[in-house]
């Protein structure tokens, strides 16, 4: 009855302007580079989603996060170690071991890492949103899909550029973006800067330190040239720096205290409800420390000198330069030190690319290539146990500990090197002039080499930002309280594999095409950043491997003002890496593991309609049903961890159950209005319901910890100028206020209380707009 509801007031919404009908009006075109080149998006054999850089500002879009909102099948949510980012069911889950199943590539530039894309979609031209493994093209681990973020480039005839400023009234939230590019020298050199600020206040209140988190204060900036250098032959260069300073970044709060029976009575619920008087309600509420924060910063260099294929064969040469630092500490959500962690990391990145493309006159259309990878990172993972403090200082056993001044805690350093090449190229032949056969191979070879040093740890400040380890001979009593060793290992990790795919093209008409696709797909071995016992065997993960299956119809019907997909597909992955949180006693890890096998499949459905100039609708349906084949060692729900009487960590099998950030149904529904209200200046309404039903957020199917199902609701309306030069406009996101947990974790020595993320609520702003068109 409520999702019933929402439709109407978002249907009402859009029919405020239901006027008679006007002549006919076509949609765009879209052109899309998902196979390496420009391509119409109806030659192009992938379920995608386009999001135009008009679009992403217009609607204040500005993260991953934002774009996955109105997509289906596509999740994203803020973790505490790392985003989960999940495509038809497939992520990589929370940990900092992961290089992400769903990675972003901006301008053709691997970002692996789940923090690296948080400034990225300023100046955009478009972002393309790839479901189902991408390797041929995309390479590195692509393996669930993959965004493909594309920057406006400068121009060499006309200068151009846009300016926006904005305020949200809810997060006290001021956003100011521009860009402007031109000639500097017409027809041979361009040059274009582009930058971002914005400043969040916050929207949840913070009970224990009298504020409101998390407040965000975001800078970005973009420099690219442009060169002309004759016969075909062009130049370009990119540099961007991008800063993050926050407080508070994660809305973490308690929940589930006091706990239900038959779970038994906790310190943490105790403190929390009875001595503190604090409400455990899922809300815009929290208690948490001072001291709490993140900060992000990074800078990218991109070299590339490319020659078009309109009179031979294309070649584009491009290298990159990357570095990310990222830190983010954060507490329990008691109000009080109990338990808290830090996790500072560094990234360094180089990457280079060589491909070559057929003319584009060729009855043959081939892509071949070359890419290579050297990365080095480093990782500081620290749990500060608070509430040990007293244990230590009341139990004679560990009198030795308490003669350091600080909470007790775990510290795990880990460092590693990987070196990748793969070679890559795909055929396309034209069998007949309405079916083509496409064949592509990947070869990858990846190779890293790691070091991980664990250790139990006194700390002095909030977070565990500062922290010394116990002396060599008092490891040993550490351990027993805290179940991790003191110890240090190393070792290789070397993985590859041949990946191939072939796919099909029936051109039924001008404007239907049906298509046919088997793809295979690898993401490497790796690292567990949290081991807690010196294991070479247990730190490292095995590759990941799919074998997926998809086909499909993309057509322009009626005149091409109706634009309708249509998709299936089944993916069989084996070895699937899974990030499994543990928690047991005093201890917390996230233990990776290589999960035997998952099934995913379902239908993709989107449209949209253009009646006339005045009416667009738009929306998009899917059904996703994916199953764990074979996972017998999952973690133990909270219960089960009571209720377990055996040896060694407690493990369930949830096979033939369904992952987490799996809906079975998910979509949107949309329609945008315009009407002439007087002489030159329109009017626009828009109005958009993004829907879910239920999921799970872990693993282990905790039933205290899955996201009901929920409507977000979006509505804009704007006053601008026919040829759109300026605007003004009222926009509002999840207007009702939707309450939806982006994570949960169990709460250490508190059975069954956990700790859960809210994400943004409702958002109100006020926007203007201008822009030079060229």
């Amino acid at each position: 009855m409520r999702v019933r509801t929402l439709f109407l007031q978002s249907a009402a919404a859009a029919a405020l302007g239901s006027f008679p009908q006007q002549a006919m009006a076509q949609l765009d075109e879209i052109v899309v580079t998902a196979q390496k080149r420009e391509q119409d998006i109806l030659d192009v054999p992938i379920s995608l989603s386009v999001i135009g850089g008009d679009e992403l500002r217009s609607e204040q879009i500005s993260s991953t996060q934002d774009i996955a909102n109105s997509l289906p099948n596509v999740l994203v949510s803020e973790g505490n170690i790392s985003n989960n980012i999940y495509v038809r069911g497939v992520g990589s889950g929370s940990s900092a071991g992961f290089e992400q199943a769903v990675p972003t590539f901006v301008d053709g530039v691997y970002h692996g890492r789940s923090r690296y894309t948080q400034s990225s979609l300023v100046d955009v031209e478009r972002v393309e949103v790839l479901r189902g493994p991408q390797t041929i093209y995309f390479g590195n681990n692509a393996i669930g899909g993959a965004f493909s973020v594309t920057t406006a480039s400068p121009t060499l005839t006309n200068w151009e550029g846009y300016a926006q400023a904005s305020y949200e009234f809810i997060g006290q939230e001021p956003i100011v973006e521009a860009a402007v590019g031109g000639p500097v020298i017409n027809d041979k050199l361009g040059i274009r800067v582009a930058g971002r600020y914005s400043n969040l206040d916050g929207y949840i209140d913070n009970v224990a330190t009298n504020r409101t988190d998390p407040g965000i204060e975001d800078r970005y900036v973009r420099f690219s040239a442009l060169a002309d250098m004759g016969s075909g032959w062009s130049g370009y260069f990119k540099a961007d720096y991008g800063k993050q300073d926050s407080v508070a970044p994660y809305a973490q709060q308690l929940q589930n205290c006091p706990t239900p029976a038959p779970f038994p009575s906790t310190a943490a619920c105790d403190l929390a409800v009875n001595v503190l008087g604090l409400e455990t309600d899922f809300d815009f509420n929290r208690a948490g420390i001072d001291g709490e924060l993140g900060e992000i910063e990074a800078y990218e260099l991109v070299g590339r000198i490319e020659r078009d294929n309109f009179n031979g064969i294309g070649i584009t040469a491009q290298v990159s330069l990357s570095n990310q630092d990222y830190n983010i500490a954060a507490g329990s959500g008691l109000g009080v030190p109990y338990i808290s962690f830090s996790q500072p990391e560094t990234l360094d990145q180089k990457t280079a690319e060589f491909r070559i493309t057929s003319p584009a006159d060729s009855k043959l259309q081939y892509i071949l290539g070359a890419y290579y990878l050297d990365s080095e990172m480093y990782i500081n993972t620290n749990f500060i146990l608070s509430f040990l403090t007293p244990v230590i200082q009341g139990t004679p056993a560990f009198a030795p500990l308490a003669q350091f001044d600080g909470a007790f805690g775990i510290r795990h350093d880990q460092t590693q090197k990987e070196e990748a090449y793969s070679f890559f190229g795909s055929v396309t032949y034209p069998v007949t002039d309405r079916l083509s056969l496409t064949a592509g191979l990947r070869y990858i070879n990846s190779q890293k080499s790691g070091v991980h040093t664990a250790a139990n740890v006194y700390s002095q400040g909030c977070c565990g930002l500062v922290n010394s380890p116990y002396p060599a001979g008092l490891q040993p009593l550490a351990a027993a309280l805290s179940g991790t060793q003191a110890f240090t290992i190393s070792g290789d990790v070397n993985d590859d594999d041949w990946l191939p795919s072939v796919s099909a093209n029936y051109e039924a008409t001008p404007n239907m095409v049906f298509y046919a696709k088997y793809s295979e797909g690898f993401k490497a071995g790796g690292y567990d950043p949290g081991i807690a016992f010196p294991d070479v065997a247990a730190w490292t993960f095995a590759p990941e491997t799919v074998k997926a299956y998809e086909a499909g119809m993309k057509s322009e019907l009626f005149n091409q003002t109706l634009r309708f997909n249509l998709s299936i597909f089944h993916s069989d992955y084996k070895d699937l890496q899974q990030g499994v949180i543990q928690v047991s006693g005093n201890a917390a890890n996230i233990q990776i593991s290589n999960v035997g096998a998952l099934r995913s499949r379902g239908v993709e459905a989107d449209f949209l309609w253009q009646p006339d100039r005045n009416w667009q609708i738009g929306g998009a349906l899917a059904y996703l049903d994916a199953k764990y084949k074979d996972f017998p060692n999952a973690g133990c729900t909270a219960l089960q961890q009571v209720q377990y009487t055996g040896t060694g960590s407690c493990t369930q099998d949830v096979s033939g159950r369904s992952p987490p950030f799996a809906p079975e149904f998910s979509g949107y529904f949309q329609a945008k209005y315009t009407y002439p209200i007087y002489d030159n200046i329109d009017l626009g309404l828009m109005s958009r319901v993004n829907f879910n039903s239920s999921y799970d957020l872990q693993p282990d199917k905790d039933p205290f910890q899955r996201q009901s199902a929920w409507q977000k609701v979006d509505m804009r309306i704007s006053v601008s100028d026919v040829e759109e030069r300026w605007e003004v406009a009222l926009l509002g996101k999840n207007v009702f206020n939707e309450k939806v947990m982006g994570s949960a974790t169990d709460l250490v020595a508190s059975p069954g209380a956990f700790i859960a993320t809210i994400e943004r609520g409702r958002q109100m702003s006020f926007v203007m707009r201008t822009r030079r068109a060229p």
